[in-house]
């Protein structure tokens, strides 16, 4: 008899040494969709890309799959196609997407596209893209949760960069995969968090990489830290001051694809059309 009571004491000894422990197992956080969460206006994303940032401060354990010129259609066929697409979602606890942007940037009517819009023309080709991503997003939504029903999806906004008459454009675009991310979440209540990351950078240029597309590493932790919130908000951490271990190294794609002289006079150009040279008026 004694010694069985001294084996069940020693066997609940173990497991409440154990049950802390599984308790306490660090959150899955997969970063998915396109350059934004990929990190590309840093040198060293995998280091110090905003998601990275996240995981490190609120301890998860963390992956990152996006990619630079990803659009709806693109990720779709990975996350049906792709058995490491699959598994990083059937992984994932906590999942930071986003996507849309580049059903514009990448589309091949960009050119026209944009010019377009600068003059206020094209919006029903504006509207069409729209369209054919809101069925993509909902087919994504879909995808995600049959691979793992229980994974918490922020679902980030778009953000618009841009000032003065260049701002057609960029706004024309934004606004309308902004109108389709609310729709989705508005017509799907649960499904998705809106993560609206526009505060990080709209009209702050100093968080813009020189591509005038992209987070600089100022950027990455401004949206760091609104991600930040948000998990803390819906129980998922406890931290909204980004930890920052390795610093982010900005990337200029101009100087870096070009050379260092027509790099700056393509960056120059750049800056003008698009208002967001330091020295010009806003």
């Amino acid at each position: 008899m004694k010694k069985s009571i001294s084996i069940l004491v020693s066997l609940i000894l173990f497991f409440s040494i154990l049950l802390p422990a599984f308790a306490e197992a660090p959150l899955n956080y997969l970063l998915l969709g396109d350059s934004i969460t990929e990190g590309y206006g840093i040198k060293n994303p995998d280091e110090a890309c905003y998601g990275r940032i996240v995981a490190d401060t609120n301890g998860y354990n963390y992956m990152n799959i996006a990619s630079v010129a990803t659009d709806s259609s693109d990720l779709l066929m990975r996350l049906e196609n792709y058995y490491s697409y699959q598994n990083a979602i059937a992984w994932a606890d906590v999942i930071s997407l986003s996507i849309g942007a580049n059903d514009y940037l990448a589309n091949p009517d960009a050119v026209s596209l944009t010019v377009g819009a600068l003059f206020k023309l094209n919006y029903k080709k504006l509207d069409k893209i729209a369209d054919g991503f809101y069925d993509n997003l909902c087919v994504i939504i879909d995808r995600i949760t049959e691979m793992n029903p229980d994974a918490v999806i922020l679902l980030q906004k778009v953000y618009s960069v841009w000032y003065g008459f260049a701002a057609n454009a960029f706004d024309a675009a934004a606004s309308r995969c902004n109108g389709v991310i609310e729709k989705y979440a508005a017509e799907h209540p649960g499904k998705v968090f809106i993560c609206d990351i526009t505060p990080a950078m709209n009209g702050i240029h100093e968080n813009l990489a020189d591509d005038c597309v992209h987070p600089n590493a100022a950027g990455n932790v401004a949206i760091a830290g609104i991600v930040l919130a948000q998990l803390k908000d819906l129980g998922l951490g406890t931290a909204t001051e980004p930890v920052v271990n390795v610093p982010g190294v900005d990337y200029n794609f101009y100087t870096e694809q070009f050379g260092p002289v027509a790099g700056k006079v393509i960056e120059f150009l750049v800056k003008t059309l698009t208002g967001n040279g330091v020295n010009l008026n806003r």
